[in-house]
C-alpha cells in the first residue's frame, strides 16, 4: 500500500531513483526523464528480464531526488552508483587514473611534466597514457633534446636569484634561471615540442637526420652518434604507439565480450590515429544482461568519471541513452563530440579487434581463476598434510618485527584467507611496552598479545617470522589467553631464502616445488614486505620533521600538516609553491620559504 501511494505521487519531472530492500539497504539507482512512468513501469510490466524480475521481488522502498534535466540525472546516478554499489547496478569499479603530459603553455619559460588530471588552467594536456613508465621516457627525452628548465621557479621574477642548477652544468638545461635565455626561441621550442605530442614526428625526424649527416660531413661523429641515438629513440616511441588510423582525431573505442556470467569492457585509447594504449573492465553477475545494455551502464559511469574527454567516441552498440550521454559528453567536453556505431569500414575493424581482445581477457581470466583455485586447494591439502592440522587452515595470520641498530621497532601482521592476501585485515603496530629495542621476542610477544587479547575473528594457523624461539612465545601467549590455535614458525636460510617450517617440536621440511612452500614464501614476502615499509615510512617521516624544523615559519601544527599531506621527504622537496599551498595553513610566503630552503640544499 505504501509504494502503491509513493508511485501515484511521484512527479513528471526527471530525476534519480534509489530501490531499498527490507533491510534499508540500497539495490538499485536509476535515472529517468520522467520519475513517474519510469518507476510505475517496474510494478505494472510484466515482461522484465529474469534480473529485473529478481530486483522488483527485493524492493520494499524508493526515494527519488529531482534534478532540472536528465543529463544532471544522469550525472547523479552514476554518483550515487559510486557511492552505494548497489547489488543490481552494472558497477564500475576500477577507478584508476590515467597520467598525462601537461605543457605549461600559461607561464613564462613553460614546462613540461607528467600529471593525472586534466584541469582547465590555460596549460596545454597531451594523453591520457596507459603506461606512466612510457610518458616518463618520453618526457625525459624531450627535456634532454629540447634543454627546457625542470626547477618550478616562476619568471622574470626569479632571475638570477640563486645559482644555477646541476641540470645546467651537465648541459640539459639552457639555464632560464640566468635570465639571458631568448623566450622567442624557448617558446619555438615548446610548439615543436606540442607537435610531437601531437604525433607529428615527421619534422623533428628530418631535422635530427638532416643534423646527423650535417656533424658527420664535419667529422664531428660524437655529434652525429648523438642524434643517430635520438632518431632510434623516436623510432622506438612510435613503435611503441602502433599506427592504426589514418585519422589525427582523439577516439576512444569501446567494446564487450561476456563469458560465464562475466563481462570485459575494453577501451581503446586512439590519439592522434595511433592506439597509445587500453584498458579493461571486468563486471560481474551479469548472467541476464544483454551486451548493449551493459555497455549502455558502463559508458555513463565511465565518462562521468573521466578526466579526459575524446573527440569521439566509437562504439560497439547504439546506446539507449545516447542522447543523454551525448549531453554529458558535450558538456565536459566544450564542444560537439560524436558517438559512432560503425557498421562497415576500418571503423568497425576496429571494434572487432577490441572486442576480440575482450574476449581474450576473459579467457585468460577464467584460466587464472581456475588455477588459483587449483593452487588454493592444492597448498591448503598439503599444509594440513604436512603440519599435521585437524581441519584445513581457511584463515592465516602471520607476523614479523622489524627495526634496525636498536632503534623503535614495528610489527606487521598479514591475513590470507583461501590462500590469498586479505589486505582489509591487516595491522601495523608500534612497539610501546619494550624497553630493549634488540630484544624481538618481547617485542613479538606484545604483538601477540595486543592481537587476540579481543579474541575477535581469531584465525586456524599462524605463523611467526623466526624459529623455535618466536614459537615457543608465541605458544607461551595463546596458553595465557586460553587460546588453542596452531602456531608455527617460517625461518630463512643463509641466503635469506625461506626455507623450512618450524613447530615447536623442530624442523619441517616442504618440497621446494610444492604449492604449500609456494604459500608459504608469499606469506613471509609479505609479511616482511609490509613490516619494512611501515618502519621505513615511519623512519621518513622523523626525517621529514627534521628537515623542516630548519624552515623559517615552520611549526608543530604545519609540519603536520605537510607529513599528512605529501607523505615523503622527497614529494615536499619536489611541491611546486602553487601545490604547498593547496595545504590550507601554508601562505604563500611559507611556502616560498619551503622551495627556497631546498633549493639551496641543492647548491
Amino acid at each position: 500500500m505504501l509504494l502503491d501511494y509513493k508511485i501515484k505521487s511521484l512527479p513528471e519531472k526527471s530525476g534519480v531513483y534509489i530501490m531499498k530492500n527490507a533491510d534499508n539497504e540500497v539495490i538499485y539507482v536509476g535515472k529517468a526523464k520522467v520519475l513517474k512512468n519510469r518507476v510505475r513501469q517496474y510494478f505494472t510490466s510484466s515482461n522484465h528480464s529474469p534480473k529485473v524480475s529478481a530486483m522488483v521481488s527485493n524492493i520494499k522502498d524508493f526515494e527519488y531526488i529531482i534534478t532540472d534535466s536528465e543529463t544532471e540525472a544522469l550525472v547523479l546516478e552514476c554518483n550515487l552508483i559510486k557511492q552505494y554499489m548497489p547489488k543490481y547496478n552494472i558497477l564500475l569499479k576500477d577507478d584508476k587514473t590515467y597520467p598525462f603530459a601537461r605543457v605549461s603553455i600559461n607561464e613564462k619559460y613553460p614546462r613540461i611534466t607528467m600529471v593525472r588530471s586534466v584541469k582547465k588552467d590555460g596549460a596545454r594536456y597531451f594523453g591520457p597514457y596507459s603506461s606512466s613508465t612510457l610518458l616518463k621516457e618520453l618526457l625525459e627525452f624531450l627535456k634532454e633534446v629540447y634543454k627546457l628548465r625542470t626547477c618550478n621557479k616562476v619568471f622574470p621574477k626569479d632571475f638570477n636569484k640563486s645559482r644555477t642548477c646541476l641540470y645546467y652544468h651537465i648541459g640539459k638545461c639552457d639555464g632560464v634561471c640566468k635570465g639571458d635565455v631568448d623566450e622567442e626561441s624557448y617558446n619555438n621550442k615548446i610548439k615543436e615540442i606540442c607537435t610531437f605530442l601531437s604525433g607529428k614526428t615527421n619534422h623533428l625526424e628530418r631535422e635530427f637526420e638532416e643534423k646527423m649527416y650535417e656533424a658527420s660531413n664535419n667529422l664531428d661523429f660524437e655529434k652525429a652518434a648523438w642524434y643517430r641515438d635520438k632518431l632510434l629513440a623516436i623510432g622506438v616511441i612510435n613503435q611503441k604507439q602502433k599506427a592504426t588510423s589514418a585519422l589525427g582525431v582523439n577516439s576512444d573505442i569501446l567494446a564487450v565480450s561476456v563469458l560465464n556470467g562475466t563481462a570485459c569492457v575494453q577501451v581503446f585509447f586512439m590519439r592522434n590515429g595511433k592506439i597509445i594504449g587500453r584498458e579493461n573492465y571486468f563486471i560481474e553477475n551479469v548472467d541476464d544482461t544483454c551486451e548493449d545494455e551493459i555497455l549502455n551502464d558502463f559508458t555513463s559511469q565511465y565518462y562521468s568519471q573521466s578526466t579526459f574527454i575524446p573527440d569521439e567516441v566509437i562504439i560497439e552498440y547504439k546506446l539507449a541513452d545516447e542522447n543523454v550521454i551525448s549531453q554529458l559528453l558535450n558538456d565536459k567536453k566544450g564542444k560537439k563530440v560524436e558517438i559512432k556505431v560503425p557498421k562497415i569500414g576500418d571503423s568497425l575493424k576496429l571494434i572487432n579487434l577490441v572486442k576480440s581482445n575482450a574476449k581474450k581477457e576473459l579467457q585468460n581470466r577464467e584460466l587464472k581463476i581456475l588455477r588459483d583455485i587449483k593452487f588454493k586447494n592444492n597448498a591448503l591439502v598439503l599444509l594440513k598434510n604436512h603440519l599435521l592440522l585437524n581441519d584445513i587452515p581457511k584463515r592465516i595470520e602471520a607476523f614479523d618485527i622489524s627495526g634496525f641498530a636498536g632503534r623503535d621497532n614495528v610489527a606487521a601482521m598479514v591475513v590470507f584467507v583461501d590462500a590469498k592476501p586479505k589486505k582489509s585485515d591487516y595491522r601495523l603496530y608500534k612497539i610501546k611496552s619494550v624497553v630493549d629495542k634488540n630484544d624481538d621476542y618481547g617485542a613479538m610477544r606484545e604483538v601477540l598479545t595486543r592481537r587476540y587479547s579481543k579474541k575477535e575473528k581469531l584465525p586456524d594457523l599462524i605463523f611467526v617470522d623466526g624459529g623455535l624461539g618466536h614459537v615457543n612465545v608465541a605458544i607461551e601467549v595463546l596458553n595465557e589467553l586460553n587460546l588453542d590455535i596452531n602456531v608455527f614458525g617460517i625461518f630463512k636460510d643463509d641466503k635469506h631464502n625461506t626455507c623450512a617450517v618450524m613447530s615447536k617440536d623442530g624442523e619441517i621440511k616442504l618440497e621446494k616445488t610444492s604449492e604449500a612452500f609456494m604459500l608459504l614464501v608469499n606469506i613471509q614476502d609479505e609479511m616482511h614486505r609490509r613490516a619494512i615499509s611501515y618502519y621505513r615510512s615511519l623512519s621518513e617521516k622523523n626525517t621529514i620533521k627534521s628537515e623542516l624544523d630548519d624552515i623559517k615559519g615552520i611549526g608543530e601544527r604545519r609540519k603536520k600538516d605537510l607529513i599528512s599531506h605529501f607523505k615523503t621527504i622527497k614529494k615536499i622537496k619536489n611541491a611546486s609553491v602553487e601545490e604547498l599551498m593547496e595545504i590550507k595553513s601554508i601562505d604563500k610566503k611559507t611556502a616560498q620559504n619551503i622551495k627556497n630552503y631546498f633549493e639551496q640544499q641543492k647548491l
